[in-house]
């Protein structure tokens, strides 16, 4: 079997709903692509705005405000965001990249009691709300058992009891050809012992597969066991390979489904695998409950109580069932009501009574308007920098950005700091490569780390451009600075290996979106290969940060002098996931045709920081990589997950001090042991990405969380949103 990137099983909590990579900029946690799918139980409107469903307590519920004044407060909190509510709320994305922000929110709220939960500094730690005990064994083998015991008194918001089965069964269902039927990726609980026999039974016994899924047992009522394959086996983070969340069952197996254990592995009963015809029935049923918000009760704070498709907005009320988070914190906010916010009138709707909660304002303007209103009073604020940042991405595996020296020049072309003081208003601060100043690895290295500063300056970005060959005209002629038409640009000679890139795109490589009626394309003379110094760059649009790159980039005068051109196409943000993942129901048409791309990126927790897989040679691993670069150091001494584990000190003097991207990013989770090895890797990880910039980091911003001053106990970080810290927040006399 193939090994594919797997994520260590993250909650989803912690893993689907990760990373930011929004057109507009959006918070870090909200939708983006991301690697493979988490294997854990869970993903993760017409509510009346004036309901009375919490009168008796609003009766009694007066607080005197700041201005010393009674006012009788509702226990409700109005919140929204610009995203729209789908309803998907069961599982946000059902195992996609493409989640929505807001469908994410709901699911914060709505979906409890995973056996680990990300804390507040991004670690993700074992829940004890739902954890009795867990342990971690190595076998001789070279595989690892993970067992956990649940707490008994946990229940789900009808009273049912929650045991180790409801804890299973997402990961049964979800890795298996029903499931696949129903629209999920099937990939869920891949790194177990016995995954791919049990992902191919069809309901029919055939040689390779089997009914039974080996590496996960049903151990009794409230305890089980995983045991991860030696093909996942050491890692860093480890422990995850043991999270999961909760999920009744008829939600994720169809109704009348059983989960079995005969000793040898759990395995579903065989009414889950019924077919009518060529279709599994089940299939239709699963599909079918992933947008059913009332049949199947939830695991988390709150429940959904009302949600209106037409007007997109859901509201949820306390689950009295609920005993907490991992630190045992519980709500005290009675009615939560969620709202389709749109971005030109979110501000008014604030101060009008519309919405309690602005969350993540960014960029100069709004936060200044935001922050106007900002009283002590009426409105207060928290703040933070945000765990990740605003980027342009480039595409490493052909055209011009496929050279390091390329995407130099464009950083040194681009003054970073003048681009961040514009677009934040002074509001965010740049950083120069993967990290959050809030995550503890960086906290740890940022003192010895020795990053390059691109700072701006269009005299090294001509230099670098031309120690890397950059010297030719379109007739393999010396490059004179002022030329016009197509020779205004750059050329360089391609040696044969990269004339041949991605099956010889650089061969037919030519410059779109022509407005000015001059077309760049590589040039064949006398057998050899020219290529043009022009950049295609897909932009979605509307937005400022695409505005701001035209501006001070694509349109230049720096950028020409430099014998460069940035030819802008513009359109929505699922064309330019469309393109970067080059994923034909999302409008790529088989044509690589751009390099560059602007986008954001988060980390909204540690595990984050794993970027195994993503930057392999091997084509098998091509989809885990948006940037596809290829480090000329991994070929020179590639990473082999079944040879030796080195430390960082010894993989150093065995490659010559040339460790590349795939080889620091496998050995950063798989060669660790400890945190400071951990630390150690990562900080050569970084060092190299700093080097080989495969995206220029343009700002990572503050976020401002505004809202009513009725909210109390209300704080936000870079690693709890808005949705979470209302577990902790409450209503002014409640």
């Amino acid at each position: 079997m193939k090994r594919k990137k797997f994520l260590a099983l993250l909650l989803a909590s912690a893993m689907a709903f990760s990373m930011a990579a929004c057109g507009n900029d959006t918070p870090a946690d909200s939708s983006a692509p991301s690697g493979s799918e988490s294997g854990d139980a869970s993903s993760e409107e017409n509510s009346d705005a004036n309901s009375d469903a919490s009168s008796e307590e609003n009766e009694s519920g007066n607080s005197s405000d700041a201005g010393g004044s009674d006012v009788a407060y509702e226990n409700k909190v109005i919140m929204g965001n610009t995203t729209d509510l789908t309803g998907d709320f069961r599982f946000p994305g059902w195992g996609t990249s493409s989640v929505g922000a807001s469908d994410q929110d709901i699911g914060r709220l709505t979906i409890g009691y995973g056996t680990q939960e990300v804390a507040e500094d991004g670690n993700l730690v074992w829940n004890d709300t739902s954890v009795k005990s867990h342990t971690e064994t190595e076998n001789e083998d070279g595989t690892a058992t993970f067992t956990v015991e649940l707490n008994e008194d946990l229940t789900f918001s009808d009273g049912t009891p929650i045991t180790a089965k409801n804890y299973l069964a997402a990961t049964l269902s979800f890795a298996s050809q029903v499931s696949m039927e129903a629209g999920r990726p099937g990939t869920s609980g891949m790194a177990f012992v016995g995954y791919q026999a049990f992902h191919d039974y069809t309901g029919e016994e055939a040689e390779g597969t089997s009914r039974e899924f080996a590496g996960i047992r049903l151990l009794s009522d409230y305890s089980y066991s995983v045991t991860v394959s030696s093909d996942y086996y050491p890692y860093y983070f480890a422990y995850t390979y043991a999270g999961f969340d909760p999920a009744p069952l008829g939600l994720v197996l169809g109704e009348d489904v059983d989960i079995l254990d005969d000793g040898n592995g759990v395995y579903l009963s065989e009414n889950f695998y019924e077919k009518n015809g060529d279709s599994y029935v089940k299939a239709a049923e699963i599909e079918a409950n992933r947008y059913d918000l009332t049949r199947y009760p939830f695991s988390g704070a709150y429940v959904v109580s009302d949600w209106d498709a037409s007007t997109k907005q859901a509201t949820m009320t306390l689950n009295p069932q609920f005993k907490g988070n991992y630190e045992g914190q519980t709500p005290s906010i009675e009615t939560i009501v969620y709202v389709k916010l749109i971005a030109e009138t979110q501000l008014e709707e604030l101060t009008s009574g519309g919405t309690d909660i602005l969350g993540g304002v960014t960029g100069g303007k709004d936060t200044t308007a935001a922050l106007a209103v900002v009283d002590g009073e009426n409105f207060t604020e928290t703040h933070y920098q945000r765990a990740g940042y605003g980027k342009i991405q480039f595409d490493c595996d052909f055209g011009p950005t496929m050279f390091q020296e390329v995407r130099q020049a464009i950083a040194y072309l681009l003054n970073r700091t003048e681009f961040c003081q514009t677009f934040t208003g002074g509001y965010g601060v740049v950083v120069d490569g993967p990290y959050s100043p809030d995550l503890g690895p960086w906290k740890a290295v940022q003192d010895d780390i020795e990053l390059i500063d691109y700072a701006f300056s269009p005299e090294t970005a001509k230099k670098v451009l031309e120690d890397g060959g950059w010297v030719y005209n379109s007739r393999g002629e010396e490059f004179v600075e002022g030329a016009e038409g197509v020779d205004a640009v750059r050329y360089k000679k391609l040696t044969a290996d990269e004339a041949n890139a991605l099956d010889g795109a650089n061969k037919t490589y030519a410059s779109v979106s022509n407005t000015d009626g001059v077309t760049y394309q590589t040039v064949e003379i006398n057998g050899e290969y020219y290529m043009p110094l022009a950049i295609n760059w897909f932009g979605s649009s509307p937005n400022e940060v695409t505005d701001l790159i035209s501006t001070t980039l694509a349109n230049s005068s720096d950028l020409a002098a430099a014998g460069m051109v940035v030819r802008a196409t513009t359109g929505d943000f699922n064309k330019l996931l469309g393109e970067i993942y080059r994923e034909p129901t999302y409008g790529y048409n088989g044509i690589p045709t751009y390099g560059m791309y602007n986008l954001a990126t988060g980390f909204s927790a540690l595990t984050n920081l794993d970027t195994s897989y993503q930057w392999s040679h091997d084509p098998a691993w091509f989809t885990n990589s948006s940037n596809k670069l290829y480090d000329p150091y991994d070929i020179d001494f590639p990473y082999d997950l079944k040879a030796e584990k080195l430390s960082y000190e010894e993989a150093v003097e065995a490659s010559g001090d040339k460790l590349g991207m795939d080889y620091l990013s496998m050995a950063m989770v798989y060669n660790a042991s400890t945190e400071d090895e951990f630390n150690q890797w990562y900080m050569g990880y970084v060092e190299r990405w700093n080097e080989l910039m495969p995206d220029i980091p343009l700002y990572s911003n503050y976020y401002y969380d505004v809202y009513n001053a009725k909210i109390e106990n209300f704080h936000t970080s870079p690693f709890r949103g808005p949705a979470a810290a209302l577990l902790y927040a409450n209503v002014k006399g409640f």
